[in-house]
């Protein structure tokens, strides 16, 4: 059994190297592939990241941070295939959440 904790923290999503990235290409999510790897990054709600997160399972340590206002940065180094059920994940839960 695995467990993990999350912390409190006073981040703000624009005061990170990868916030400033996504609001200067007015993106959501940054997919870089490169030799048979791709590097997923995006700020997203909680939900959403351990919907993302999921596919990994368990094995997503070092590969997202916690920011304020309930916001996850996901920093994560996968292969392709993992890049898109990770990219699948996210779309489903964000369409699950907008139902709600």
């Amino acid at each position: 059994m695995c467990s993990s904790l999350a912390l409190r923290t006073n981040v703000i999503s624009s005061e990170t190297e990868i916030g400033r990235a996504l609001a200067r290409t007015k993106t959501n999510v940054i997919l870089i592939i490169e030799e048979g790897g791709a590097l997923v990054q995006c700020q997203v709600s909680s939900g959403v990241a351990a919907a993302m997160l999921a596919p990994l399972k368990g094995k997503a340590a070092g590969q997202f941070r916690a920011l304020a206002g309930n916001l996850v940065e996901i920093d994560a180094l996968v292969t392709l295939p993992m890049a898109m059920r990770m990219l699948k994940a996210k779309d489903g839960a964000q369409a699950r959440l907008q139902l709600n």
